[in-house]
């Protein structure tokens, strides 16, 4: 998904506190080239850091880096409790 869908997704959220997540490493989207140019393709794991991370933000005063190594670190022992999709 691009940077309109995650904004569309998280209230409150601004392109340029996106782009600032995005610059310091917070978040590390995939880079795809469309012509010239390289624009950023956020996975559904990284829609969901971002919305823990700006919860904890908005709603706590938690600071930046605080905020994402805890929803990080939420959201991959969620997915390690996911149980493993059988194979045919």
């Amino acid at each position: 998904m691009d940077a309109g869908e995650i904004l569309a997704q998280v209230e409150r959220l601004t392109h340029d506190k996106l782009t600032y997540f995005v610059r310091v490493g917070y978040i590390k989207p995939k880079k795809v080239k469309h012509g010239t140019l390289y624009y950023n393709e956020f996975s559904q794991e990284d829609l969901e850091i971002i919305k823990r991370a700006w919860e904890y933000i908005t709603l706590s005063d938690m600071r930046v880096r605080a905020a994402f190594e805890k929803a990080r670190k939420e959201v991959e022992d969620l997915q390690l409790r996911l149980p493993l999709r059988a194979t045919k």
